[in-house]
């Protein structure tokens, strides 16, 4: 009997050790190396100035059409270049003819001569452009007359309440004034009896502007009214 049984438990343990207890496992297999997780960059190198860097570096707004804009904006505040000979047409109207013809209409109506100033010839280009004795002083007494002329054509009116610049013509057609015809060294272009336009109630009114010359492409008043000696 016993060897019968121990024979039976000696057959069953090597069946059961044979016997597959579920589906064979897989062994793991390393993914191809272009399946690999990326590889992070390398982190950018640190700045040994906190910053500075970023100081340096051009800001995203800086356009090369917005470098050129303050170029040309810098260009436009240059005076334009000085003509030796002075032969410069200036235009017969303009913004800035306008708005020195303006201060003029300002002054008369306000009897403040110093409000007319930048229509009158400026006096350092006068004494280069005159050949005559004391230009310096010759300025000085045409200066003085023009202040005149502004007192005595504010006391034309009663009033001036109301009165309006409507805007300046120039008279008679330029004439190029050659060195020497009129005690000048330098030629200049002059004009005769421009109108200064201004309106008052219903009436639109001029006051006459005697004699204008050019200097450097602008026009200035040498006489405002009818000079006498």
């Amino acid at each position: 009997m016993l060897p019968r049984a121990f024979a039976l438990v000696v057959l069953t343990a090597c069946t059961s050790a044979q016997a597959p207890s579920g589906p064979p496992k897989k062994e793991a297999v390393a993914p191809p190396a272009s399946a690999a997780a990326p590889v992070p960059p390398a982190p950018a190198p640190l700045v040994a100035d906190g910053g500075a860097a970023d100081a340096e570096a051009p800001s995203a707004d800086a356009s090369p059409t917005a470098e050129l804009s303050d170029a040309g904006s810098d260009a436009a505040q240059v005076a334009a270049p000085y003509v030796a000979d002075n032969k410069v047409l200036p235009p017969e109207s303009s913004e800035e003819l306008q708005k020195r013809a303006a201060a003029l209409f300002d002054a008369i109506v306000n009897d403040d001569p110093a409000r007319g100033e930048s229509f009158w010839f400026p006096k350092e280009p006068f004494v280069s452009l005159k050949d005559v004795k004391g230009p310096d002083k010759y300025w000085d007494q045409l200066h003085r007359t023009y202040a005149r002329d502004i007192h005595a054509l504010h006391k034309k009116r009663k009033s001036w309440e109301g009165a309006t610049f409507e805007g300046f013509e120039l008279g008679s057609k330029p004439k190029w004034v050659p060195p020497g015809d009129e005690g000048n060294k330098i030629g200049y272009y002059r004009t005769f009896r421009g109108k200064l336009r201004y309106r008052i109630g219903e009436k639109t009114e001029s006051i006459e502007v005697r004699v204008i010359i050019s200097w450097q492409g602008r026009w200035f008043i040498t006489h405002l009214s009818k000079f006498k000696k």
